[in-house]
């Protein structure tokens, strides 16, 4: 397996249409989301993915958010889950967090259930849970890197 973090110009057209393509699948497929995806944040993120002998079976993004960064549209490919491939795309997303945005706060919106996920790697709740994206969501802050 072969890691990548990689700004919006430095994707091949291949790796930006599968991308496109599991976000489209998980997000719109599998959870019924209506919300516009790809979005305008893309051209200003990093995006970190994982192949396998030539399958995309992770992605997430990050970017800076005002004084904050932050993180989003964390998804597996199905048939690769149960695999842990989740944690390490967050440490991946957090690696790369450390090195491109050094000293800032990160603050996600995380879907409510993988809450645990993220508390794993030292983020905290804060606030009310709140829909977004059809979807049950809670802030969530992990110190500066």
């Amino acid at each position: 397996m072969e890691w990548y973090d990689k700004t919006f110009d430095e994707l091949t057209v291949d790796e930006l249409f599968n991308i496109n393509l599991l976000r489209a699948n998980v997000f719109n497929g599998e959870q019924k989301c209506i919300t516009p995806d790809p979005d305008l944040m893309d051209k200003h993120a990093h995006h970190v993915f994982a192949m396998d002998n030539g399958q995309l079976v992770a992605y997430g993004r990050y970017f800076q958010d005002g004084a904050n960064a932050t993180l989003g549209r964390v998804v597996v490919h199905p048939l690769f889950r149960g695999h842990g491939l989740g944690a390490a795309l967050i440490q991946h997303l957090l690696d790369g967090i450390q090195q491109n945005l050094p000293g800032k706060e990160i603050v996600i919106h995380a879907q409510l259930y993988v809450k645990d996920l993220y508390e794993h790697f030292g983020f905290q709740a804060h606030g009310d849970i709140f829909f977004e994206a059809e979807r049950e969501h809670v802030t969530m802050t992990h110190p500066a890197l």
